[in-house]
């Protein structure tokens, strides 16, 4: 408990950090966006590289991806009902429902609070929605931004081709998978690679904390429509968490840890890539996702003390 609250009580200076630098105009839009760069193109893929390296791609870990899978798509499913009964923006409402922003945040706080080594159980949770945000949810969003400027659909394939974040995932997987004892040589904790990792890949969470802290110096958004799509994501999310937890992991025979990053996982905010593809209502989507991630940092930094996340 006592390592958990430190680990928060550093995540907490860093936000608060960042929200002071955006409003003295020491870390600006410009800098937001490169220290962005930075995390997508290098700190985070080699934080991924080295997780997935140490990830076992056998039946149980595919059984727990599909079902990830399930899960989210699940999740859309809801939220397309719920945007109906209570007439919440649509179609964003949907696609808001839909996947988890592990790359930029959930990575960092699972780091965070449970260190490097049990970072594999976190991977494993996410493979599953990682394959559905980069294809169900791409392609829903492909389809309705072509609709919506009147153009012919077409997938973006470059964009994922070019993802530094996948090639680091299937890397890792690959590398697993066909070698597996260079996989656990080159991920362990002594060696060249283990210092790369552990120097330019640690810089992902002071970095994220940053940018997150940077993304709040506007504002809570207090709108009553954003409110309800968070509150309503979150009790969602928490439920199937949970359902993942004490039901899903222990019956594949997963440990705490699993239990733990599933938990995590599923009180994510959606995934911050959703306005680069869907440019629709930008405004309600950027605070829909800024005040969850607001609400998934303190709901995560809780259950964790607690001994949940």
């Amino acid at each position: 408990m006592l390592d958990a609250a430190g680990s928060l009580a550093a995540i907490a200076v860093l936000v608060v950090a960042g929200v002071v630098m955006a409003r003295r105009g020491w870390l600006g839009e410009a800098a937001v966006q490169g220290l962005k760069v930075l995390i997508t193109n290098v700190t985070l893929p080699l934080l991924l590289f080295r997780a997935f390296l140490q990830l076992e791609p056998d039946a149980r870990n595919a059984v727990l991806a599909l079902a990830v899978f399930a899960a989210v798509a699940v999740m859309g499913g809801i939220g397309a009902l719920l945007t109906r009964a209570l007439r919440l923006p649509t179609p964003e409402t949907r696609l808001l429902f839909q996947g988890f922003e592990a790359g930029m945040l959930g990575y960092a706080l699972f780091v965070a609070l449970h260190g490097a080594e049990r970072l594999p159980a976190f991977a494993a949770l996410d493979l599953g929605q990682v394959v559905y945000v980069f294809t169900a949810l791409l392609v829903q969003m492909s389809v309705l931004e072509q609709h919506r400027v009147r153009a012919s659909i077409t997938f973006p394939w470059r964009d994922v081709a070019s993802s530094k974040v996948l090639w680091a995932i299937f890397g890792g997987l690959a590398i697993s998978l066909m070698a597996p004892g260079f996989a656990a040589a080159l991920a362990g904790p002594e060696g060249f690679a283990a210092a790369v990792f552990d120097t330019v890949g640690g810089l992902t969470t002071p970095l994220v904390c940053l940018v997150i802290g940077a993304s709040l110096a506007a504002g809570i958004p207090r709108d009553g429509a954003i409110v309800k799509v968070v509150a309503l994501r979150t009790v969602v999310g928490l439920a199937l968490g949970l359902v993942f937890a004490f039901l899903v992991v222990p019956a594949l025979g997963f440990d705490e840890w699993y239990a733990r990053a599933a938990i995590v996982l599923f009180l994510l905010p959606a995934p911050f890539v959703i306005p680069v593809y869907h440019r629709g209502n930008p405004a309600f989507v950027s605070s829909v996702l800024t005040l969850s991630t607001l609400v998934s940092i303190v709901l995560i930094s809780v259950l964790a003390v607690v001994g949940l996340a």
